[in-house]
């Protein structure tokens, strides 16, 4: 008896070791969501602390933020077992984060939504506007044609100051030399004929009426 319960105790262990639960994604709690961040700590001229927050997660035993300026594309990391944590970055831009669960049970991953906040560096100065949040063609899909051969563009944008004046449409079958196809559009819209089975690859670029700009994510979509 003593062991057939030995035997079942090491077989229970390795049953356990062999079902680990995957992470589940956070939510986000601060820097809120298309806001503006003027209470961060200010370190110096130009930069500020922020202190980022989301909500626990089962399963995790790491989150690793990411933070990333919409306008020079640099990425802050930082890796932390608690609910929070602080950067030291540059003020007077537009910024992306979201948070990554981890476990270390298992090499899988789960991601939260992705927030953007901007961060002032002066309280009354005019805010550039936020890259676009593309909505169609999503990244790495594939789409039909309509029967003129066209595809409704779809995106979304915004500006703390509420200025966008409009948006240039680019696209191209190479993601490093894209074309201006439509300039000045004042919808977040645009019909597009393209090729069948084609790839390729599109952005947006905003520009509010101080003439400030940001440029969206290139995504990628094959016809058929």
């Amino acid at each position: 008896m003593r062991k057939f319960s030995v035997c079942f105790s090491i077989m229970f262990f390795y049953c356990v070791s062999d079902t680990a639960l995957d992470p589940e994604s956070v939510s986000l709690i601060s820097p809120k969501n298309l806001e503006s961040c003027a209470n961060a700590v200010r370190i110096n001229d130009t930069d500020r602390q922020v202190r980022f927050e989301w909500t626990e997660a089962l399963n995790v035993d790491q989150y690793e933020l990411i933070v990333e300026n919409s306008i020079t594309k640099e990425k802050f990391i930082s890796n932390t077992p608690l609910l929070n944590s602080s950067l030291v970055i540059s003020a007077g831009a537009p910024y992306s984060w979201f948070v990554r669960s981890k476990s270390d049970f298992t090499s899988i991953t789960k991601n939260s939504e992705i927030w953007q906040f901007y961060l002032e560096r002066i309280p009354t100065e005019n805010h550039i506007p936020f890259p676009a949040l593309l909505l169609f063609p999503l990244n790495n899909t594939s789409v039909s044609l309509n029967n003129e051969n066209q595809i409704l563009f779809r995106w979304r944008g915004a500006d703390l100051d509420n200025d966008i004046e409009s948006y240039d449409f680019y696209i191209g079958v190479q993601e490093e030399n894209l074309n201006l196809e439509k300039q000045d559009i004042n919808t977040s819209q645009v019909s597009i004929e393209l090729d069948s089975n084609s790839t390729y690859f599109w952005q947006i670029k905003t520009t509010d009426k101080s003439n400030n700009s940001s440029y969206s994510e290139i995504f990628s979509f094959e016809t058929q």
